[in-house]
């Protein structure tokens, strides 16, 4: 493609969107195009911020008959390389300006909103009569977006006892590859309401978690529950991670908690065990003051056998403040930050535990070295159990960290250490391999995590003919999923 085509085709897609939703200089392009942990290595051509549904499907639909690859953003907050372009013939389809609340449905309990719609803005206006979506967002709710939240599945308030978001959506609206538009569930009937998400085979399953390797969400539904009357909240503290963990698995069980997070930091060998300090913290929901007392003294039963109670401030903060967590990007340190988790059943938490203590400390000369700190967090997911290690360490801030997303511009605190980034994507690598050869589920799959590598042959080809159904070009953020 020479430059004149990608000229005349940008200047195409400014046409349809106007030339002020258009952004071609490089320091913007770079900017869209990276996240926490990656960077392209050739910048998009533009980036493309659509001011309707029919104006996203227009621009899908031209970028697709010009050969350009569409790659979707939402909030800006993969670390994952999900909406970093691997091709240079690329355009990045921002969903900022898709910020419309289509219609709250009190009556049959589901919400229909636009993909750029934020989990805080949502939450919010859903306050307003009384209502919730049960799984209510991530941490990260003020920027993140809806549809970024469904293509990369979500979890945390809520998660323990709802699932995922993805496990609460009835039906998507999505822009595929020729510029189609496709409803799924109930909404796929003429003149369908979307009240129900399986009428046939699970079409909306199939837009969900996808990275938008199949399509660009336009917007979605989302079931809504009563907001609870009542809330309670409970801390306690660990002498280790593994008596932390039998507690975790043992609520997680129990269905009692909404919320389910625990946090510990991870301690070299030879150093003092007891800096651990694994804390185990938990909300309970409810519509009376007897039902969350009932809920929270059956928590606590099962939480003091091996712990003692704490004073709860981190769930109190996290529910009373719930998506301030991108307000600071940066640790409170001014130290960068990654993530890298795997999801497994319940009983085997335990033993993953013990396997990613024996390779962080397989990496000890290196996280010493490098001044590297590393907090362990493990979650209830539903069915599963979160353990995600969060790697610290002094590097050089990407674009994203100080542009202030959600909050004020990041100050630099410290000295940067050169072979620290390098560094913590080693463990970080090493991690996500250990994931692997464990059978752990992810969120966030982007095109770091080995996911088309660990399914079964069979798995493989079904993935690659769905992909070639919807999107025959490849031409639908390529690499994603691990699809090439």
């Amino acid at each position: 493609m020479t430059q004149a085509v990608e000229h005349h085709a940008i200047n195409a897609v400014a046409a349809l969107v106007g030339a002020d939703h258009v952004l071609r200089d490089d320091e913007s392009c770079r900017y869209f195009a990276s996240d926490l942990a990656f960077e392209p290595h050739t910048p998009p051509l533009a980036v493309v911020f659509p001011g309707s549904r029919d104006e996203a499907l227009r621009v899908i639909r031209l970028a697709a008959d010009e050969g350009l690859a569409i790659v979707a953003r939402g909030g800006g907050l993969s670390y994952t390389g999900g909406y970093v372009p691997q091709e240079a013939h690329s355009i990045v389809l921002d969903t900022a300006r898709l910020t419309h609340i289509l219609e709250i449905n009190e009556d049959d309990r589901y919400a229909t909103v636009e993909a750029g719609v934020t989990w805080e803005v949502l939450h919010r206006e859903l306050g307003h009569r009384g209502l919730r979506v049960p799984h209510f967002g991530p941490a990260t709710g003020r920027v993140s977006t809806i549809g970024g939240g469904l293509s990369q599945n979500t979890v945390l308030f809520g998660s323990a006892r709802y699932g995922t978001a993805a496990e609460n959506v009835l039906s998507v609206e999505v822009g595929l590859a020729d510029g189609s538009r496709i409803r799924t569930g109930s909404a796929a009937m003429e003149e369908g309401s979307p009240f129900f998400r399986y009428h046939g085979p699970d079409l909306t399953g199939l837009f969900l978690g996808d990275g938008g390797a199949l399509g660009v969400k336009l917007s979605a539904t989302l079931r809504l529950i009563p907001a609870p009357e009542e809330i309670g909240y409970a801390s306690f503290a660990y002498p280790t991670f593994e008596a932390m963990l039998n507690a975790l698995a043992e609520v997680a069980r129990s269905r009692l908690a909404a919320d389910v997070l625990g946090i510990g930091n991870y301690v070299l060998p030879d150093h003092d065990a007891t800096k651990a300090s694994p804390v185990l913290h938990l909300v309970a929901e409810g519509f009376s003051e007897r039902d969350v007392s009932e809920r929270l003294s059956r928590l606590r039963t099962i939480c003091a056998h091996q712990g003692h109670e704490v004073e709860p401030t981190v769930p109190r903060f996290l529910r009373a403040e719930p998506f301030s967590f991108v307000t600071s990007l940066l640790d409170p340190e001014g130290r960068l930050q990654s993530w890298t988790h795997g999801i497994v059943p319940f009983s085997r938490a335990l033993h993953v535990f013990s396997e990613i203590v024996a390779y962080l400390n397989s990496e000890a000369h290196l996280i010493e070295r490098h001044a590297l700190s590393i907090k362990i967090s493990s979650a209830v997911v539903g069915t599963g159990i979160l353990l995600e290690p969060v790697i610290h360490w002094r590097g050089k801030p990407r674009p994203l960290h100080l542009k202030g997303l959600g909050g004020t511009p990041e100050v630099w605190k410290g000295a940067v250490d050169d072979g620290a980034t390098e560094a913590a994507e080693q463990v970080r690598r090493g991690l996500r391999d250990l994931f692997r050869f464990e059978h752990a589920a992810h969120l966030q799959v982007g095109k770091f995590y080995s996911f088309r590598e660990g399914l079964s042959d069979d798995a493989v080809r079904l993935l690659h003919r769905l992909k070639h159904a919807v999107d025959p070009h490849n031409r639908m953020n390529p690499g994603a999923l691990g699809l090439l």
